[in-house]
């Protein structure tokens, strides 16, 4: 895990994923998840992205004012091979940080991957 830009100015964290643990495997290089989140006044927002360089596969949920027609909160995907990036409105029961950033990771590598990258 890494601070980004550096671990003086943390901008947000870049944890390196073993790609052996991604289901439907991937590799050698290992994908990457990066976590940032601000406040906005009153407001949170957050981007928690997931990156794999060996197929150039990414998703993530972002919680920003990029799509409002989605709601506060949305999912993003790339599919590579379709050269196409989707939207879809998204929510959380939970408001903490922590406790989305449980329930991403929960939905990344158990729903997610496994539905948008096997063949």
């Amino acid at each position: 895990m890494s601070y980004e830009p550096d671990s003086i100015v943390k901008k947000f964290i870049q944890a390196a994923i073993d790609p052996n643990r991604v289901v439907p495997t991937t590799g050698p290089l290992s994908p990457t998840l990066d976590v940032e989140w601000r406040f906005v006044g009153d407001e949170s927002q957050f981007r928690i992205h997931y990156a794999d360089p060996n197929t150039g596969f990414n998703c993530g949920w972002h919680r920003d004012d990029d799509h409002p027609e989605l709601g506060a909160v949305h999912f993003q995907y790339y599919l590579p091979d379709r050269e196409e990036t989707n939207h879809e409105a998204a929510q959380f029961e939970k408001q903490i940080p922590t406790e989305i950033l449980w329930t991403v990771l929960d939905r990344l590598f158990q729903e997610r991957l496994p539905e948008l990258t096997m063949e």
